[in-house]
């Protein structure tokens, strides 16, 4: 399942639980980490706990696959007054009238059955263990669809929340500029010109951030969607550092796509077709059954007679209309698919793994650059700051010096989300986002 069917889902969940939680009146600001989020996707979110129910049937069908292999007891009481026609069972006695009866039957016997050689009966059961396995396995990349894409919107929700910090900050420095803009043109050392100009850049910035706020508002929805967290609660990101280094070390624990998810579902795939193959292969081979009964016959209980019967049965497939034939050149076929789409799947999680190295590396460099950038905007500020309080400096000057390092911080966090989603991707590829998050409960 692709990320926008798992996200359509849970976004329709929790668009019918957030109204009635919100008529309870505004809760308080939910301080949100990428951890807590990530676990709290893994344990609640609506698809996880639907890949847990399917598991569950998977579970299910093996024991019932695995009743054909165990004994079978039933037991059947019958009653009942008859008549009968000699001549309908090929008997004509000489002298005695064809018509019998009325007269009374009675039986009462438990029976046991028991497949004595069934290869087919135990070949569907080995199957179904295999789709539990694959059941298993689909629970699996849905929990690491799940896990990729809360992080994605975790990062992308936490990213607009920034940008409207930043675009507060240029707007403070642009309104500063338009009123020393309408001052200097009041006292007749500005032009109009410069202060329309000022006046647009204004109601530019004032335009960007109206729908900058609306973006983080969207955003927050979709992340509280995904985590069934009441829709409209106020959410504040929390940067965690330890976390970001655990992510790290497990990034570097894997190393292939054998763990990735869709690498290991397409294994399961392949050895659950090959065990439907094999049952289609069973179904050419003969069957021995064994059955025993006891019991009670004769007009009545009082009037009968104890019995039994014992016997085995052996039934040999011949010829169904060729439905048998059929059915394992379709098995055969299948497991031939379901082989090239293995290999292709590990071929292409070992490029994203490739891609997402070297996405890695690349934030690396880019985090450093911007690291750089925001501590020269920081001294710049400082040194806005000395000259105000020395009287060399203006107010706009420490105003324009604050949105240069915001936009510093802006773009030094823009490298940082860049830097977490190369990892998140990373180990998406890897199949270690559950490890990730079962890794940080084991310590």
């Amino acid at each position: 399942m692709n990320k926008t069917k798992i996200f359509t889902l849970v976004f329709l969940s929790g668009c019918f639980a957030g109204p009635l939680m919100a008529r309870q009146g505004p809760a308080a600001p939910l301080r949100l980490t990428l951890e807590k989020a990530l676990q709290s996707a893994d344990t609640i979110n609506l698809q996880v706990l639907m890949a847990n129910a399917r598991v569950e049937q998977a579970i299910a069908r093996i024991a019932e696959s695995q009743a054909d292999l165990l004994p079978h007891f039933d037991g059947t009481v019958s009653g009942g007054r008859q008549t009968a026609d000699l001549r309908s069972e090929g008997l004509s006695l000489p002298g005695l009238h064809p018509h019998v009866g009325p007269y009374n039957n009675f039986d009462a016997r438990p029976r046991v059955t028991m497949a004595i050689f069934d290869f087919s009966a135990l070949a569907r059961f080995q199957a179904a263990r295999k789709g539990e396995k694959l059941s298993e396995a689909e629970s699996g990349k849905t929990r690491e669809d799940v896990l990729a894409l809360v992080a994605d919107l975790f990062i992308d929700a936490q990213r607009k929340q920034q940008t409207v910090k930043l675009l507060q900050a240029l707007l403070a420095r642009d309104r500063m500029a338009y009123g020393l803009s309408q001052e200097s043109l009041s006292q007749g050392t500005g032009t109009q010109l410069d202060t329309s100009k000022d006046r647009s850049d204004l109601e530019q910035t004032q335009y960007l951030l109206a729908q900058a706020g609306q973006q983080a508002q969207d955003a927050c929805l979709d992340l509280e969607a995904a985590l069934q967290i009441p829709l409209g609660r106020a959410l504040v990101f929390v940067d965690d550092n330890d976390f970001l280094k655990a992510m790290e070390k497990n990034a570097q624990g894997n190393s292939g796509a054998r763990a990735n998810a869709d690498v290991v579902m397409a294994t399961w795939q392949l050895e659950s077709l090959k065990a439907d193959q094999k049952t289609a292969y069973a179904d050419f081979l003969p069957k021995i059954s064994g059955s025993a009964e006891y019991g009670r016959a004769g007009a009545s209980p009082e009037r009968g007679s104890n019995t039994y019967d014992v016997g085995l049965t052996v039934s040999v497939p011949i010829w169904e209309g060729g439905r048998t034939q059929a059915r394992l050149k379709e098995a055969r076929a299948q497991v031939k698919e379901a082989r090239e789409n293995l290999e292709d799947a590990t071929q292409q999680q070992e490029v994203n793994i490739a891609k997402a190295r070297a996405a890695i590396e690349e934030a690396d460099d880019l985090r450093q650059a911007k690291a750089q950038q925001r501590r020269t905007a920081q001294r710049s500020l400082l040194i806005a700051l000395q000259a105000r309080q020395v009287g060399s400096g203006t107010v706009l000057a420490v105003v324009q010096a604050k949105a240069q390092l915001a936009l510093a911080e802006d773009d030094d966090h823009e490298a940082r989300a860049a830097w977490i989603m190369a990892y998140i991707d990373l180990l998406h590829a890897q199949g270690g986002l559950r490890k990730l998050v079962n890794f940080k409960e084991e310590e």
